[in-house]
């Protein structure tokens, strides 16, 4: 109940802010994008093909400036899905109202967490069959309820810190909170940046079937980025590793990778990748690598068209599956050890 009427309370104060902008009281900008794509999946044994929606999206966002110090700022974003029909909660993407000054700036609504935000910046195949998040285990929130703040650049320096509020019941036994914060400094060709993540124990318990819960052990995360554009020739890669992974006492996980882009002209570029992931569990073979191969064709005006191919190349214990983080379609492994498979010809 609370979560509805936070979301009818954000979508109203959106239409009255967007009201006040389309009135001339502030400056606004109306956006989107549409990305789509045909794709062949195989799990390994079967195969199918298809048409996915991969995070098109629709907002509006504007700021008014309230003195020569600080600005009111305000976003409201809403994923289109422009492959199959069905109902979507509005403000399903970044949405906010905030405050913006020399200090920074303060945030309150629906966000990214700042540890997913510094590893979309590393990336060339994001919301495709090729994006990495197929190996980070889970570890790219969107979170509800949450405060945030973005700092002032300092010279190209920069953190971020966001707080999600209580998502349990009053009086819950343990909070269902969860926290993210990152560092990064980007200037000219240059982005690296560490983020960490942690969650409380409210967001790993279970029901013992007694009325009463069972709590694990509190996860959290630490990743670090770094991208480098030469000109023709661009370079990306990640690092992270999850402590109490999946609740269990001293199990982690990691996940490592490099991206390359080569811009072969003005019209096409060229690129690929390749992720390992370890769930370190008392499983042998149970480690996994993601590959990814694609074409750009830019198109002009903001549009492009491209072509990928992707694959999980699971261990023989391991059943890993590839796409559904962005790219709207997905498949898993038909088997433990079967490498699934996809490609994709989309336009964006």
């Amino acid at each position: 109940m609370f979560t509805k009427k936070m979301t009818a309370l954000m979508v109203l104060v959106a239409m009255l802010v967007a009201g006040a902008a389309f009135a001339g009281d502030m400056d606004y900008t109306v956006y989107g994008k549409l990305h789509t794509s045909v794709n062949y999946l195989s799990d390994g044994d079967e195969s199918q093909l298809g048409l996915s929606s991969n995070t098109s999206r629709f907002g509006i966002k504007g700021s008014k400036e309230l003195n020569n110090d600080m600005s009111l700022v305000w976003q409201f974003e809403n994923s289109i899905n422009i492959a199959q029909k069905g109902s979507n909660t509005l403000a399903t993407r970044n949405s906010f109202i905030g405050m913006n000054g020399e200090w920074g700036t303060a945030l309150f609504g629906i966000h990214d967490t700042p540890f997913k935000m510094v590893g979309r910046k590393a990336t060339f195949f994001k919301d495709t069959v090729g994006d990495f998040r197929s190996t980070t285990f889970g570890w790219d929130r969107r979170l509800q309820d949450v405060a945030a703040y973005v700092s002032a650049n300092f010279d190209g320096f920069g953190f971020i810190a966001a707080y999600q509020f209580d998502q349990g019941a009053m009086g819950a036994e343990e909070a269902t909170t969860a926290y993210s914060v990152a560092a990064h400094y980007a200037k000219d060709a240059l982005y690296v940046g560490g983020a960490y993540e942690g969650l409380s124990k409210g967001y790993v318990g279970m029901d013992d079937g007694e009325g009463g819960m069972i709590y694990g052990e509190v996860p959290s995360a630490l990743r670090f980025v770094a991208k480098y554009d030469f000109g023709q020739f661009a370079l990306a890669g990640l690092f992270q590793t999850i402590s109490n992974c999946m609740a269990v006492d001293g199990q982690t996980a990691q996940t490592m990778g490099l991206e390359a882009k080569f811009k072969a002209s003005d019209l096409y570029c060229v690129k690929g990748s390749y992720y390992m992931a370890d769930p370190n569990t008392d499983n042998d073979d149970d480690d996994f690598a993601q590959l990814a191969l694609g074409v750009d064709r830019n198109l002009g005006n903001n549009s492009m068209i491209y072509i990928q191919y992707a694959t999980i190349m699971n261990g023989d214990a391991s059943m890993a599956g590839l796409g559904g983080n962005g790219f709207g379609d997905s498949v898993g492994a038909y088997d433990a050890g079967e490498s699934p498979m996809g490609f994709s010809l989309g336009w964006v």
